[in-house]
């Protein structure tokens, strides 16, 4: 089966377009992981920069509040009952607003 320099020629060429063809196949997978490897890098760069909300905390406080204003009012009925004024029973108690808290990072 011999070819002819006409068929030669359309060979080459066609050779040419398939080489760069496959070339494209091979190089998409490698382009496709940088773009993704990209895109991972921007979210994480967005996750550092975001602040994060702490709702829990958020509600401690206001229980805390509301626990003081309870206990504030339940003790000034105390001392309507016992007749005693709020200033001598602060004195024999310790106060409740001082508290420690050691934390370790």
């Amino acid at each position: 089966m011999s070819i002819r320099p006409t068929d030669l020629q359309i060979i080459v060429q066609k050779m040419q377009e398939v080489e760069r063809l496959q070339q494209t196949q091979q190089q998409q997978p490698k382009t496709q992981q940088q773009q993704f490897a990209a895109e991972l890098q921007k979210q994480n760069e967005a996750k550092e920069k975001q602040v994060n909300s702490s709702p829990q905390t958020d509600e401690v406080k206001i229980n805390t509040k509301e626990k003081d204003a309870e206990q504030k009012q339940h003790e000034s009925n105390k001392h309507r009952q016992s007749g005693k004024s709020p200033e001598d029973e602060k004195e024999s108690k310790p106060s409740d607003s001082e508290h420690i808290i050691d934390i370790k990072i």
